[in-house]
């Protein structure tokens, strides 16, 4: 069924001279053929064209329009990129119940964990101390990123 309305919505579906959906032997030929009537169209007008038919066509969409998509926006799948207004980015798939993932947060700033993370390798609060005050550590108040 899926063949036969992509033939339709191509403006194929009268032509006698098709060979079978499976003679392999015809493929590549239709591979051109069906290419260069898809370049007859941009590819907006396709994806109106083949709107509401059941025939495995839809448009190859890039990361802005993909995220404000109806059908994305409903399921949840994108979600704003913190800090950057406009942006986007994917949401936790699959949504589960009892672990339902975390939306975006934004991203550490730059030295605003240093004192954790050299806590965390062994440094004493001592040593720690003394990488501040020599500067080969900064924090993210001190940083000058």
């Amino acid at each position: 069924q899926f063949y036969a309305e992509l033939l339709k919505g191509l403006g194929l579906s009268g032509d006698k001279d098709l060979p079978a959906q499976f003679d392999r032997s015809a493929w590549q030929r239709m591979k051109q053929r069906f290419a260069d009537i898809f370049l007859t169209k941009t590819r907006d007008e396709w994806a109106e064209a083949f709107r509401g038919k059941d025939a495995c066509c839809v448009p190859v969409l890039n990361a802005s329009e993909a995220a404000v998509h109806p059908h994305n926006v409903k399921r949840g799948s994108f979600a704003p990129t913190p800090g950057s207004k406009g942006l986007f980015e994917p949401a936790p798939a699959p949504k589960l119940s009892r672990t339902p993932g975390f939306q975006p947060r934004p991203g550490p700033a730059p030295g605003g964990h240093t004192r954790q993370v050299l806590a965390e390798l062994g440094f004493s609060s001592e040593e720690v101390a003394g990488l501040f005050e020599q500067a080969v550590a900064a924090d993210k108040k001190k940083s000058k990123l």
